[in-house]
């Protein structure tokens, strides 16, 4: 199992001080895909902000994987 922090950002960054520990490279993959989805779920309405990222770092503080989200919406 390895151990990575996960930083989050909308329209303000938000430092993981824990970390959390994932089987594998597909597990940290399906994680930051959760945590987005969360965030566009929780925080979209409430900020008006449609730009998310999420950014997983090791125990040595090196980037092992990002991901973005952003979506719109559009009256007709």
């Amino acid at each position: 199992m390895s151990r990575y922090f996960i930083n989050m950002a909308n329209h303000v960054t938000v430092m993981d001080e824990e970390r959390v520990e994932v089987s594998d490279r597909n597990a940290l993959r399906d994680l930051l895909r959760e945590t987005l989805t969360l965030i566009i779920h929780d925080d979209g309405d409430q900020t008006g902000v449609n730009e998310f990222a999420a950014q997983a770092y090791d125990e040595d503080g090196q980037l092992v994987m990002s991901a973005r989200a952003s979506f719109s919406i559009t009256n007709q």
